[in-house]
């Protein structure tokens, strides 16, 4: 393993950390009202699409991240979660800014605020990541310079003639 590497369970609480401040964007984006801000103010319609597609990002991070405590080193689920959590985070930046005009300036803080404190587990998060990824390479590294011995071992072994019978007279 790559020193550095976060125990399972502080991997874990990485994790649970991410996922926590992830969860607290549900309320706030429950909170806007698109539809209203296009309806009276004017606004792009896109809001609307926005505000769903960050209503379905919220699940599925949540989603991805259960699946990726089960399973804690998983290098794949780890990168499932991480690009969820940015498209997530994308998404809210958007709204907030959408917020900003067309809603209430209040609401626009808190949802800015939330994104932000998000930050640090979100870097801790990316860092335990690139480790995985570091250990996973070294893990294959190892495993291929071992595969390799072997097969020249083998070959070895193969050009050797068998040992010869002794004929009986």
């Amino acid at each position: 393993a790559v020193a550095g590497l976060e125990t399972p369970w502080d991997a874990r609480q990485i994790v649970a950390q991410v996922q926590q401040s992830d969860e607290k964007l549900a309320p706030l984006l429950t909170k806007l009202n698109p539809q209203r801000w296009y309806d009276e103010k004017g606004a792009p319609s896109t809001y609307i699409v926005q505000w769903q597609t960050a209503q379905q990002e919220v699940k599925d991070v949540a989603v991805t991240t259960q699946l990726l405590k089960q399973k804690i080193d998983s290098l794949s689920a780890a990168l499932d979660v991480y690009f969820r959590m940015e498209a997530l985070e994308v998404t809210a930046r958007s709204l907030s800014e959408g917020a900003e005009r067309y809603a209430d300036r209040a609401t626009a803080d808190t949802l800015n605020a939330t994104i932000a404190q998000n930050f640090t587990s979100r870097e801790r998060f990316r860092e335990y990541i690139k480790d995985l990824a570091s250990s996973t390479e070294q893990n294959f590294k190892i495993a291929d310079e071992e595969a390799q011995r072997c097969r020249v071992t083998m070959s070895q072994q193969q050009a050797c003639p068998p040992p010869k019978k002794s004929k009986k007279k």
